[in-house]
């Protein structure tokens, strides 16, 4: 990672997607005939120029508390600075004599991108790595632009919608996830700049007025007034540097005068595809090299188990060797799918795979020899001639000679080999073993036709069998300057089996047991969405991912608990030789050696519903807010066992699975008449919309009545009768009113099959509601909107005593916490009344009079 004198203070890229939550509506876009929807009366203007459409921004923000210098005069700033370094520098020489000055730790030195250079960005890939330390904001150092950019809590990764510096800032303080497995979420390794002059015609222009207010902190123009942003091809805000803003008189529009000097910022991707086959191919790189392994570790322990085998036999009485150490297959991921409560989670179709890496280390036995002696026998003859005859005697002894017994062992080669990866269970009959895609990719298609194999709903184990052979010269004999000298030599080859399993559930890609009915209430200003679920909603089953439902142009976006954390598997490798072995960090930079294996692992949050984030393209959002009016839940599960160092909270306690959800949605639009449509997808990536049912009716008003009333003179236990009844007078059953008297004590009463309710009460007044319905009855019956009714008993000389109509009122609001907002209401008007009836008697006589 860079240090901070490294990279001088030049800016730093940002996304409008990652400003800060609170500020959403910093800044909303005029686009064609469209409004924004927010406009702050401390912002003199905004323009969007490559449209030649003017805009107006709103700021509507909440800074974040933390220490940032003004930008007012550079000098100023450098002699700060100045003065923080002294500081520091004296802390640092006081650290070893003062206690206090042991707590002072290390600053992260995050770099900031200057402008028109294209660098490189360590670190980065730890938005895959959620499971390492976090960094309280305060321990950053950042000496570019957006220093209040840092989240709150665990944030959505988002595809393309991050510079290296702002994700390197998001992965320093807190965790990343994402909601959709597919393999391409993209990670930012390097800077990239573009001229302005060479965005095209689909691309649009921002400008923000700089005041203090300002959330968004970017790259200013040359003269400190504007900040300029351009959308990318995919709708994102990026950060203009060095734009010179001007007038433009005859169009009435902000504009860059330089489009040749300013510049975009943007960043170079590399996918999630890409870091697993880097990560794979690194550790399998020296598979064929016998002289060495690298072995995943974490904590210490061998990620995957290593093992010894591939024995051969040894000459002249020694034990058996095994030739192959440290053998070991693994499998990194397999993609598409999620780590969830102790296996991987996938959907059956389409192609599924996995990343299975391997490394191994072959040896030959030592050279050996020992020295004995062989015994050669020596015969000794002697003949002499006694009375005419010869004799020989004959004498035998023995002879020993010193030879030595020896033998030699070479590796000749030795290759390693993914025999099969099968994915397999007890009963199963389909086709289990899955294809090889290059070094250590495996994908689950037929071989001769390429079509993915189909597996049934249920639990499995993926297997991974690792084949290693070693060749090996074997070379023996005896050597001796007297004993009988030989040799002899052969060749063989020696073989060592191993596996690595994991367990896999699947299930249905397209979650056919799963159905979704999204029922629109067309009301004027209030629409109503009632979202209903059938079928086991939980991950290794009938998951969804989201909903969106749009009622002509209001977006509402209904998302599923489900949230998938990148986490690092590993934290070290350990390379091993035949003379020792040396370790290894791990690290997470775009073609690093010895990259973090990392999976993706589930955690639990809870179903949310809202607007989702006004884009500039959508000109027919219509601003409000949702109130959630009831919920059916059909399950809590809890949540899942996460790493230390993932921090999410929401995890911690169980979530809600609903059947049924209903929102009330406000909006600022009185229309009738809407229609709405509505899709739906999974975390797998396949859309859902064939299960999904969406229908409209209308709002139908009822009218509340309060009928047959029998005053009690003493003022309690009046008697009367709530009628219900639709606009046409038809009479509404069964429906519940809440009924509340004037001390504020309640109580519901239900109609019969006439529409009406009776009802007894106490005190001056008697309010009565009708909510209205909260479950759908049935696509042929009317939707009913609530009604409700304020009743004030009239004057009477036995009820109380009064001094006209107000005077009553008043008499029996009075110490009633429930009408003191009328009560005041009233009071104001009759000192209006007053006052006016004064002025006019006043007018009305003087000199005249």
């Amino acid at each position: 990672m860079s240090s901070q004198a490294d990279s001088p203070r030049k800016g730093a890229d940002v996304d409008s997607q990652r400003v800060d939550p609170e500020a959403e509506d910093e800044s909303k876009t005029k686009t064609g005939t469209g409004t924004g929807a927010h406009q702050d009366d401390t912002t003199l203007g905004g323009r969007v120029t490559s449209a030649g459409r003017a805009f107006r921004t709103g700021l509507s923000e909440r800074r974040l508390s933390l220490p940032r210098l003004k930008r007012t005069d550079g000098r100023y700033a450098q002699h700060i600075h100045a003065c923080i370094t002294i500081a520091l520098v004296g802390s640092l020489l006081l650290a070893s004599v003062s206690v206090a000055a042991a707590g002072l730790g290390a600053i992260t030195a995050i770099p900031s991108p200057d402008p028109g250079v294209e660098k490189s960005y360590d670190d980065t890939y730890r938005i895959l790595a959620n499971n390492d330390d976090d960094v309280d904001p305060s321990d950053i150092s950042y000496d570019g632009y957006f220093e209040n950019d840092y989240p709150y809590g665990p944030v959505e990764l988002q595809a393309k919608s991050q510079s290296p510096s702002q994700t390197l800032r998001y992965v320093a303080t807190q965790d990343l996830y994402i909601r959709d497995l597919s393999d391409f979420q993209a990670a930012p390794y390097r800077d990239r700049w573009t001229r302005y002059a060479d965005i095209t015609s689909y691309q649009e222009t921002q400008f923000l007025l700089v005041h203090g207010n300002n959330t968004y902190d970017g790259p200013t123009s040359t003269d400190g007034k504007w900040f300029v942003r351009v959308t990318s091809q995919y709708g994102e805000w990026q950060p203009v540097y060095n734009a010179e803003v001007r007038w433009d008189r005859s169009t009435e529009e902000l504009y860059v005068a330089n489009p040749e000097e300013a510049l975009i910022h943007t960043a170079y991707y590399s996918n999630t595809i890409d870091r697993n086959l880097h990560a794979a191919g690194q550790y399998s790189r020296y598979a064929q090299d016998s002289d060495l392994v690298a072995i995943p570790t974490v904590n210490g322990r061998a990620l995957y188990p290593t093992s010894d085998g591939a024995s051969m036999s040894r000459q002249w009485g020694q034990s058996n060797f095994d030739t192959v150490r440290d053998a070991w297959v693994g499998i990194n991921h397999v993609f598409g799918g999620v780590w969830y409560r102790d296996s991987y989670v996938v959907g059956g179709t389409p192609t599924r795979g996995a990343y299975v890496p391997f490394d191994h280390r072959a040896i030959a036995p030592p050279d050996y020899s020992y020295d004995d002696q062989c015994k050669i026998k020596h015969i000794h003859r002697r003949t002499h001639t006694h009375d005419n005859s010869t004799h020989t005697h004959t004498s035998t002894h023995w002879h020993y000679y010193d030879r030595t017994k020896w033998a030699e062992y070479e590796l000749i080669n030795s290759s390693a080999e993914v025999t099969s990866v099968q994915l397999d269970r007890p009963g199963f009959s389909g086709e289990s073993d899955w294809a090889k895609f290059g070094d250590t990719t495996w994908i689950a298609i037929e071989d001769p036709s390429s079509m993915p194999l189909e597996y049934p709903r249920g639990e499995y184990t993926l297997t991974a069998t690792l084949r290693v052979t070693s060749e090996v010269e074997s070379r023996w004999g005896i050597t001796s300057s007297r004993c009988n000298e030989w040799s002899k030599s052969s060749t063989s080859t020696y073989t060592h089996t191993t596996q690595y399993s994991v367990p896999v559930t699947i299930t249905d890609f397209d979650s056919p047991n799963l159905n979704i009915s999204v029922v629109h209430i067309d009301g004027e200003g209030d629409d109503r969405l009632l979202i209903t679920w059938t079928g086991d909603q939980d991950l290794p089953h009938d998951p969804w991912r989201q909903i969106q439902v749009d009622v002509n142009g209001k977006v509402v976006n209904i998302d599923s608990p489900w949230r998938f954390y990148g986490v690092s598997r590993n934290d070290a490798v350990e390379v091993r030789t035949a003379s020792g072995s040396n370790t290894h960090d791990v690290t997470h930079t775009h073609g690093d050696r010895w990259p973090a294996i990392y999976h993706y692992q589930t955690s639990v949050a809870n179903v949310t519903m809202e607007f989702p984030r006004q884009q500039d393209s959508v000109e027919t959002q219509r601003w409000g807010y949702l109130r959630t009016v009831d919920t059916q839940v059909a399950a809590r599960p809890g949540g899942a066992p996460l790493p230390a160092g993932v921090s999410d909270t929401d995890n911690d306690a169980p979530t809600e699975l609903y059947t049924q959800y209903v929102v009330t949605l406000n909006s600022n639009d009185l229309e009738t008449g809407e229609t709405a449509t509505a899709t739906a997808d999974n975390p797998f990536g396949s859309s859902l919309d064939d299960q999904l049912n969406v229908s409209t009716k209308p709002y139908s008003p009822t009218v509340l009545r309060l009928m047959e009333i029998d005053r009690s003179p003493t003022g309690e236990g009046h008697e009367g009768t709530l009628i219900l009844t639709d606009t046409n007078s038809n009479f509404l059953d069964n429906k519940t009113i809440t009924v509340t008297q004037a001390d504020a004590t309640n109580w519901t009463v239900t109609t019969d099959s006439e529409g009406r309710a009776s009802v007894t009460w106490d005190g001056m007044t008697l309010r009565a509601r009708y909510d209205g319905d909260v479950w759908d009855t049935g696509p042929d019956n009317p939707y009913y909107k609530g009604d409700s009714i304020l009743y004030l008993l009239p004057p009477g000389d036995v009820a109380f005593v009064a001094a006209g109509t107000v005077g009553e009122y008043i008499s029996g609001a009075i110490n009633n916490t429930l009408l003191f907002v009328e009560w005041l209401a009233l009071g104001i008007f009759a000192f209006w009344y007053v006052r006016m009836r004064r002025r006019t008697t006043k007018r009305g006589g003087g000199k005249n009079a």
